[in-house]
């Protein structure tokens, strides 16, 4: 009967157990996957702002298209 019982709770705290790391692991993973959608979020906001007044020089001058010689 001892042994029974030894079994018993042994697989409960087993059980137990893995409930715990099973919802702490989930809670991490949610933490994480926020982080990064927010690092992420951050990083393509400061990729997609464009300066709303370019200064241009007037007097930068005509492109000019150099061929190359051989």
């Amino acid at each position: 009967m001892g042994l029974i019982r030894i079994l018993i709770i042994i697989i409960l705290i087993f059980y137990v157990f893995s409930m715990i790391i099973r919802i702490l692991f989930q809670h991490k993973i949610k933490k994480a996957t926020r982080q990064m959608q927010q690092e992420f979020a951050d990083d393509y906001q400061d990729t997609t702002k464009k300066p709303s007044n370019p200064h241009v020089d007037p007097n930068i001058g005509e492109y000019t298209d150099f061929e190359e010689i051989k």
